[in-house]
């Protein structure tokens, strides 16, 4: 059985993904080739990724760096790099308006230098807007639940918020969990999250992170490993201009 190192950003993520994976993959029946490390090294890719140098080029040695320590584990098969998707540029500092598609392909694509794909799998997958939309997004799941010390999770009555479905995030919380703090609340709501409902708002950013396990899952099952998403004949175009 490989080991699944987690990435994560903010301090509620950091408990609360390690617990969305681990349903996930009992779903999938996966928990037989990985299983979840709690131990996730928190980073942002505003701190891992910087726009410096001379002609201002993205310097991905912050992002190297911590694949690195994280390929220094004990039996890693996998690694998941799961950050928010709210940034406004990307790299941070840079004037390229950030798209969650391009910036997770650039950085798989840079670790393949740090072994990425060949010495373990990466799939790396941006929360459009936040960790918190997906726990939106399953809103009538969590309506009149308890967590297990008896504190109401949402009211009762509380329905979807009208709009994008991927607009809506901690501020949403805020509004309608009692007493919302992000390290306090993600995990017990993830576990009480039910996925159907999240699915059928048909979310880009969650379809993406069930199809990045699925890759990973695959990889470890047949004996080779991945980088992804891989880059697309109109990422390497965005790129190319970019460069120019």
């Amino acid at each position: 059985m490989k080991c699944r190192i987690l990435l994560a950003e903010g301090q509620g993520e950091v408990s609360a993904i390690p617990v969305l994976v681990r349903r996930l993959l009992q779903e999938k029946e996966a928990c037989s080739l990985l299983y979840v490390d709690n131990d996730v090294i928190r980073r942002s890719p505003s701190h891992l990724i910087k726009w410096s140098g001379p002609g201002k080029q993205p310097d991905y040695s912050g992002w190297l760096d911590t694949l690195a320590l994280a390929a220094r584990r004990h039996e890693i098969g996998a690694v998941l790099a799961v950050y928010d998707g709210d940034a406004k540029t990307f790299p941070p500092g840079s004037g390229s308006r950030f798209c969650a598609a391009t910036a997770a392909e650039s950085m798989a694509k840079a670790a393949v230098s740090a072994g990425a794909g060949e010495l373990f799998s990466l799939a790396v997958v941006f929360a459009i807007s936040e960790y918190e939309t997906w726990l939106v997004a399953g809103a009538e799941s969590l309506a009149g639940r308890r967590f297990e010390d008896g504190r109401l999770a949402l009211p009762p009555d509380v329905t979807f918020p009208a709009g994008d479905p991927e607009s809506h995030g901690k501020r949403w919380l805020e509004q309608h969990c009692p007493g919302y703090r992000p390290t306090r609340h993600q995990a017990p709501l993830t576990k009480l999250l039910d996925f159907q409902f999240v699915r059928a708002k048909k979310l880009r950013s969650f379809t993406r992170l069930e199809h990045a396990l699925d890759q990973l899952i695959e990889a470890v099952d047949r004996g080779f490993h991945v980088s992804t998403p891989r880059l697309t004949t109109a990422a390497q175009e965005r790129e190319a201009e970019a460069a120019l």
